[in-house]
């Protein structure tokens, strides 16, 4: 079914084209949540939050763009202004995430059969935890550019900017992040001592990760098994997958459409 005849039909009522356009477009928006806020209970709610400005707002959808881009415009809205979170809140620099990497609590070395389960969820939650030192409309650029890798000219388009500054904030962004990684990261330079698997043990102590209760690395829905570009900004993101979510989004919003029409032609 065409786009624009599937969008007619939502506007129309027909429930069964509603859940395919949400189908259609809910993994583009949580895994853009999830890249941006970092915890997935708020990524989660976020996506919810988004799911249903888009339904309410469908009919506002000029057509004058791929549905997916209007889609990233108006999920990147929404983040960038949401309120600040608890994350944000304690990364407010490269600095002070610099200094807490180079703090152990727990003995550096894990053994314990998943280990390499671990290992994984330490590095993803590592590099998504750095973006949030990044600032919102730069961090918005950098997914959109680098992870999701939507061109400037569609980029431009969804964060509502020029081409020009959209490659500019995302030279920036990449530039920023860069330089802290090849300051700090052991994957992406071999020469400094942090490693992933060193930091299993702080990371249980501190409650920042729990065995029972992860949140990227057994939560994945594809995965690259390619082999990692070690020195590659886009290879160590790329490398983490597309992420799914747990929670029943078409359920929670044929609850909502239950209640009362919230989509309208007009």
């Amino acid at each position: 079914m065409e786009e624009q005849e599937l969008i007619k039909n939502c506007l129309a009522g027909d429930k069964k084209s509603l859940e395919k356009l949400i189908l259609s477009i809910q993994p583009l928006v949580f895994n853009l949540s999830l890249r941006f806020l970092w915890n997935r209970m708020d990524a989660e709610d976020a996506t919810q939050e988004i799911l249903i400005k888009i339904v309410t707002n469908l009919s506002k959808f000029s057509g004058h763009s791929k549905f997916k881009t209007w889609t990233y415009r108006v999920a990147s809205n929404y983040l960038i202004n949401q309120k600040q979170t608890k994350v944000e809140a304690v990364l407010t620099s490269f600095d002070i995430y610099s200094e807490d990497l180079r703090n152990f609590k727990a003995p550096l070395e894990y053994n314990l059969p998943d280990k390499m389960l671990l290992e994984k969820e330490m590095k993803i939650s590592c590099t998504l935890a750095m973006l949030q030192c990044l600032n919102r409309e730069l961090r918005v650029t950098f997914i959109l550019g680098s992870i999701i890798k939507l061109n400037s000219k569609v980029g431009a388009e969804v964060t509502e900017t020029t081409p020009e500054n959209f490659r500019k904030r995302l030279e920036q962004s990449r530039k920023i992040l860069s330089s802290f990684l090849n300051g700090n990261c052991g994957v992406y330079n071999p020469a400094n001592s942090c490693r992933c698997n060193k930091r299993i043990n702080t990371a249980l102590s501190c409650g920042r990760m729990e065995k029972n209760n992860l949140s990227f690395a057994n939560k994945i829905e594809s995965y690259n098994t390619e082999m990692e570009e070690l020195c590659s900004l886009s290879g160590i993101y790329n490398n983490h997958g597309k992420f799914k979510s747990e929670r029943d989004f078409i359920a929670q919003l044929n609850k909502l459409l239950s209640t009362k029409n919230i989509i309208s032609a007009n």
